[in-house]
């Protein structure tokens, strides 16, 4: 079994959800009908497909709920593939990217009348929650709900910036540019100096470090995150977007009310994974502006009570 992660506009993923909506019609009917602007391909986080021997099985999606929920839509697996695990699969692949997110809970909800959907969320620890507002209506769906352990596994501590451990994650992310952008790295150190932050995070599996990032003033409201790094053998748990938030809540606390930031242009997991939490692309500012090799987005990080 293969699980990829694809566009909105993939044809597989768009096959499986036409199937999964005339399997809900045919158990629901009209009620069905209320979901539909709720289920666009292009709200959602992530979308993964699972393949059999090359062939779609089935989906799954997440969605952002709030700063810590992220629901869990769209799973189905085609008939003649179930009882396979597909379904298993695909939840994991879908709470493990929402996990990478920074989400640290998953709510989801399914028709009252899919015993075998039900029983799944319970054997992969969810269990029933009260509803939660989902458009077919209390009477109709059973709300789950589950914690996403996926990331527990890295503890994040503040640290100076004269850690060691953060001093050698740091060295690693200049080696990584400079193998990727080489003589054009250098230029880039004078703008990411550890001096100057208002905080700096660690993240350990254990008392391994396996990932840093900082903030630091850009303007007396407005926090840029810099020196992001996860080491490659630890990504895709989680670990960046538990860094990332908590550099958010700390710069929001600090009375920030905007957070922005510069990546690189040829990088478009970075980008992506920062439009997942929200960050929208912007006008390079400061010392990037005119620069094409890079680009920056900004966040707002707290509901104006700071300003």
């Amino acid at each position: 079994m293969e699980i990829r992660f694809v566009d909105a506009e993939d044809a597989d993923l768009r096959m499986l959800a036409a199937k999964l909506d005339e399997y809900y019609f045919e158990i629901v009917g009209e009620v069905h009908k209320r979901y539909a602007k709720y289920n666009d391909p292009h709200l959602f986080g992530c979308r993964a497909v699972a393949y059999i021997g090359g062939r779609p099985a089935g989906c799954g999606c997440w969605k952002r709920i709030d700063e810590r929920s992220a629901e869990i839509k769209r799973i189905y697996v085609l008939p003649e593939y179930r009882r396979q695990g597909v379904a298993s699969a695909v939840i994991d692949a879908v709470e493990r990217d929402a996990a990478q997110h920074g989400y640290t809970h998953a709510i989801l909800e399914t028709a009252r009348t899919t015993g075998d959907s039900a029983a799944l969320y319970l054997k992969l620890g969810y269990r029933v929650m009260p509803y939660y507002g989902s458009p077919a209506g209390a009477d109709n769906c059973l709300c789950f709900e589950k914690e996403l352990d996926h990331a527990q596994g890295a503890a994040l501590k503040f640290v100076d910036i004269g850690h060691p451990d953060l001093a050698a994650l740091v060295a690693e992310l200049d080696a990584y540019f400079r193998a990727g952008w080489g003589e054009v790295a250098e230029k880039y150190k004078q703008y990411h100096a550890l001096d100057g932050m208002a905080c700096a995070v660690v993240a350990y599996i254990g008392e391994m470090p396996v990932g840093c990032g900082c903030w630091r003033a850009y303007d007396p409201v407005t926090a840029e995150i810099k020196r992001m790094y996860v080491r490659p053998d630890c990504r895709r748990q989680g670990i960046a977007g538990k860094i990332v938030a908590a550099l958010e809540r700390h710069a929001a606390a600090s009375g920030c009310h905007r957070a922005v930031l510069e990546t690189g242009a040829d990088m478009p997991d970075a980008i992506a994974f920062y439009e997942k939490r929200g960050y929208r692309l912007i006008p390079n500012f400061g010392d990037f502006v005119g620069d094409e090799i890079c680009v920056c987005m900004e966040k707002e990080i707290s509901d104006g009570t700071m300003r």
